[in-house]
């Protein structure tokens, strides 16, 4: 700014303020600097301005974003030219209001001004599909070849657009197609579901022996990352590494994707280390990695670093860690996490608090979990699922119909039903021996919500039917789904019948099981003790003589108790824990004293 005055100065003591090229450079300086009310001054005092000044003030308030001024200043202009079409228009679309871009263009043809190739480039970046389809035809009416800055911006909205066809037609018909083109078309597949054109396109750009770069290499080690294609993927990596974009962060984070997803958790890691400075996404790629790996602590410890570099957690990292660790059912984990969340200012995230939410329902903290639901200030279907389904689980029938009622009546466009939604209801209402209303249930979610049921659906119907004692209705079911039944299903049955004393129907369903599934020890042990319970104790013994000779044993019952942070494991009759000899001496005075009332063992 100081050396615009100085400029300033110096024209006005030297007589030349009426030179329109010094002046044009003074406006210029001014604009620069954002000093508008100088700029006016030195519009003012030039005897003779010409377009290009008035331009240059034009572009100082779009700058300022002063778009009302800046249109009022446009409209005043004693005269206009394609560039200041130009500039309006950039100025507009660079500060993303689009829409009266758009209409700035619509409006141009009023006037004598015809549009240029940046003109239909740059409209272009803000137009639907109907105004591109326009603005295309507009191009092909004006120009004998098509504009490489035209064309790309061309295959971009159509691609933007989901016009897949269009954008290759578009492509195809470029004189000349640069690397930014084709990697626009690549984007594009990928990103929408055309992932084998995308690799096409790649191959050929490889055999043609094209130039390729970082961004390039990053789509495509994507694409094979989605589809588990660990061999490419490292094909890709070698020319990365050929080309010298093995140092590029955007690269080295779609290889950690790749090899993260697919299981190389140590070739991931080796990526990470020689990242210079990577950032969230780096680590997120890294503790998921670690995580789909079954490394819990390795996730844990990477995290930890994360936060010691100064890297915040973004809500994407907290989700997949408190889900790695929902499974776990360790309570202080979730607490801890839930604690890091309300720390980093994540708790209103609709993802994080899912995650919670599940992490709570399965430790049992259903009131908890409640909690955290109701706190959210926006509930997409996946969070109004999750506390159905949790409050199922935790034996909350009532009030998981009662949180599906309210979900029904939900202001969010995008809370509708779904198949999981009714999976929870339906699980619901068998842990709440409400069959009435399971059947309308199921009816309203083929009715009124046009949803197909599934094998799970099949499976809590006939749960609920089972649980009822109507054993012949949940057998018609099985029978009738279009679905093959599994084991579980037929196990929920056969426990039904056993509950209910239909000792022929369980022997049937038993039997059948022995013959679908031999390896499965539960068969044998429920089949041997349905004979037993029959009185038919020769055909019980042959069951465990046959389980004995098929190799097939069952796995005895382990419990979990976590105990100051750590997690203590039992199974009958194992002597591994390292307090064996005391646990067994204080249940030993336990059943001499009788005692059945909760106990707390406390260890030293």
């Amino acid at each position: 700014m100081l050396e615009a005055l100085k400029l300033h100065a110096s024209l006005l003591k030297t007589g030349r303020h009426d030179h329109t090229y010094l002046c044009n450079l003074l406006l210029r300086a001014c604009a620069q600097s954002g000093a508008l009310s100088h700029a006016h001054d030195v519009l003012r005092r030039m005897p003779i301005a010409n377009v290009v000044s008035y331009n240059t003030l034009l572009s100082c308030y779009l700058r300022r974003n002063q778009f009302d001024e800046a249109l009022g200043f446009f409209h005043a202009m004693p005269q206009v030219d394609v560039h200041s079409w130009n500039i309006l228009i950039a100025g507009f679309v660079r500060h993303r209001t689009t829409k009266e871009a758009a209409e700035l263009f619509i409006r141009m043809p009023r006037s004598d001004v015809r549009p240029d190739d940046f003109t239909y480039a740059t409209v272009l970046t803000c137009c639907g599909l109907g105004l591109g389809r326009q603005v295309h035809a507009q191009t092909v009416k004006a120009c004998s070849k098509v504009d490489t800055f035209v064309g790309t911006n061309l295959v971009r909205m159509y691609a933007g657009a989901g016009e897949l066809l269009g954008a290759k037609m578009m492509f195809e018909e470029m004189p000349i197609r640069d690397l930014v083109t084709l990697n626009v078309l690549m984007s594009s597949y990928s990103k929408f579901g055309t992932g084998e054109c995308c690799l096409r396109l790649f191959r050929e750009m490889v055999g043609d022996e094209m130039a390729v770069d970082g961004f390039t290499c990053s789509t495509v080690v994507n694409e094979l990352a989605v589809r588990s294609q660990v061999c490419g993927g490292t094909q890709v990596h070698a020319l990365m590494f050929k080309c010298g974009f093995s140092d590029d962060r955007f690269s080295c984070n779609a290889l950690l994707n790749l090899y993260s997803k697919s299981g190389f958790i140590a070739s991931a890691a080796k990526i990470f280390a020689e990242i210079p400075e990577p950032d969230v996404v780096s680590w997120t790629m890294l503790v998921t990695g670690f995580m789909l790996s079954g490394q819990r602590e390795s996730a844990m410890e990477a995290f930890h670093w994360m936060r010691k570099s100064s890297i915040c957690p973004n809500s994407f990292i907290f989700g997949s860690l408190i889900g790695s660790f929902a499974g776990t059912s360790s309570v202080d984990s979730g607490k801890q996490f839930h604690a890091l969340v309300l720390k980093f200012g994540l708790e209103s995230d609709v993802v994080v608090g899912s995650a919670i939410i599940d992490s709570y329902s399965k430790c049992g903290c259903i009131n908890e979990a409640c909690k955290v639901f109701w706190s959210l200030p926006h509930k997409d279907i996946a969070c109004w699922n999750v506390i159905i389904c949790g409050l199922a689980q935790n034996g909350e029938a009532t009030k998981a119909l009662e949180i599906f009622d309210k979900m029904k009546q939900s202001d969010e466009v995008d809370v509708i039903p779904n198949n999981v939604t009714f999976v929870g209801v339906l699980s619901a209402c068998s842990h709440g021996g409400v069959m009435d209303q399971s059947c309308y249930y199921f009816s309203d979610m083929i009715h009124r919500y046009s949803i197909k049921p599934q094998a799970e659906h099949y499976a809590c119907m006939v749960d609920i039917l089972a649980r009822a004692g109507l054993l012949e209705e949940a057998e018609a079911i099985i029978l009738a789904s279009p679905f093959e039944p599994d084991d579980i299903t037929w196990s929920a049955l056969l426990g039904a019948c056993r509950k209910h004393g239909n000792l022929a129907m369980a022997k049937r369903i038993a039997e059948q099981l022995l013959v679908n599934c031999p390896e499965n020890p539960s068969n044998y042990v429920l089949l041997a003790n349905l004979y037993a319970a029959g009185e038919e104790w020769q055909d019980a013994l042959q069951i465990r003589e046959l389980m004995v000779a098929n190799g097939s044993k069952k796995v005895p019952g382990n419990s979990w108790i976590e105990i100051r942070g750590q997690c203590h494991s039992f199974g009958a009759g194992h002597l591994h824990h390292s307090e064996s000899e005391l646990l067994y001496d204080i249940l030993q005075k336990l059943k001499i004293h009788s005692v059945d009332e909760q106990v707390l063992i406390v260890s030293p």
